[in-house]
């Protein structure tokens, strides 16, 4: 099996663009949440709303066709695949914990958890208009990026894999993993 890593943090992190910079400098399939969401929802026939529909939909329920979609996606992959995804998400009624369980099913060897200033955050999500995400203010952004780090620490507790802080700094980090 060929290695797998995360790539987790909140929405608007700098998650996506990290991993656009590895693939320039070594080949991987990156693989989002998302997508695989809407690609898995396209092979079964089933409309898609929206991307908020996603966050303030059945979130536990969307996690089973993403990683059916997962599955089918790295079946016959040889470079390392990055999961580009969340460990909560900011839903109608607050914090939704992914479960360990979906986590788990991904085959990770590695979970890297992007943090960066909350202003940072918040500034980029006011600017990405391409997007619907939850505008929240700095002090709930550092809340939720904390609650989301330990989140993700216990995943990988949980599933027997590392767990890696970083910032947008460390791609050197994410690169040596692959070795």
């Amino acid at each position: 099996m060929t290695l797998r890593v995360a790539l987790l943090g909140l929405s608007g992190v700098g998650k996506s663009t990290l991993i656009g910079r590895l693939a320039e400098r070594k080949p991987i399939l990156h693989l989002q949440a998302s997508a695989l969401i809407k690609a898995e929802l396209a092979h079964r026939a089933q409309p898609f709303q929206n991307s908020e529909a996603l966050r303030t939909g059945p979130v536990v329920d969307n996690q089973v066709l993403m990683i059916s979609a997962f599955r089918r996606a790295v079946a016959n992959v040889v470079v390392p695949v990055v999961f580009d995804g969340h460990s909560v998400i900011d839903g109608q009624n607050g914090l939704i914990e992914i479960p360990a369980t979906t986590f788990a099913e991904l085959g990770l060897d590695t979970i890297f958890y992007l943090s960066a200033d909350p202003h940072v955050i918040a500034a980029r999500r006011l600017k990405d208009t391409g997007r619907e995400r939850p505008m929240r203010d700095t002090e709930t952004l550092a809340a939720h990026q904390t609650i989301a780090s330990a989140a993700a620490q216990k995943v990988a507790e949980q599933i027997g894999c590392t767990f890696v802080p970083i910032t947008e700094r460390d791609l050197e980090r994410i690169e040596a993993s692959f070795r």
